[in-house]
């Protein structure tokens, strides 16, 4: 009985070398270590990778060209040009208007309003000096009666500047 027992270990150490030796693989280099993966822990990838070859195209977009008109500036119903005052300064920065057409500033901002020129040897020019300061919501309106670039800030805040070009 000792033969059956010596005969049955010796046939299961063949068989688990003969599935050690047929399921071995070749020596692979490692792959890169899995972040936050637990030490010691082993894991099998298998990747399938099927290439399609699909022949090259080329797609042309249209040419778009963007024109930008600039936009008439406000008027009041009675056909004076809108200047607003705002926390930002004049706007728009620049107007353009006809001998004898007028100018509506309205002070938009939570600052103090005055209007003033920044020519001070032109009597003409000097003209459009606002003589009273306007809060939020206060205005002031000047008719423009002679040609000529009209260059003009906010009194109580000087940086803020604007141009009425007079044609």
């Amino acid at each position: 009985m000792n033969k059956k027992y010596i005969i049955g270990a010796v046939v299961v150490i063949i068989a688990l070398g003969a599935g050690f030796m047929w399921g071995k693989k070749s020596a692979v280099a490692p792959e890169a270590p899995v972040v936050g993966g637990v030490t010691g822990e082993s894991a099998t990838t298998t990747v399938s990778t099927t290439i399609t070859k699909k022949p090259a195209t080329t797609t042309v977009a249209p040419k778009t060209t963007t024109t930008t008109t600039p936009a008439a500036p406000a008027m009041t119903k009675d056909g004076a040009y809108i200047v607003s005052y705002t926390n930002a300064g004049f706007s728009p920065k620049t107007v353009t208007i006809k001998v004898g057409k007028a100018v509506h500033f309205v002070n938009n901002s939570s600052k103090a309003m005055s209007v003033t020129t920044t020519t001070t040897q032109n009597q003409v020019q000097s003209e459009l000096n606002q003589g009273k300061t306007v809060g939020q919501g206060g205005t002031y309106d000047f008719t423009f009666t002679a040609p000529g670039t009209w260059v003009y800030m906010n009194r109580n805040a000087q940086t803020d500047y604007g141009t009425i070009i007079v044609q």
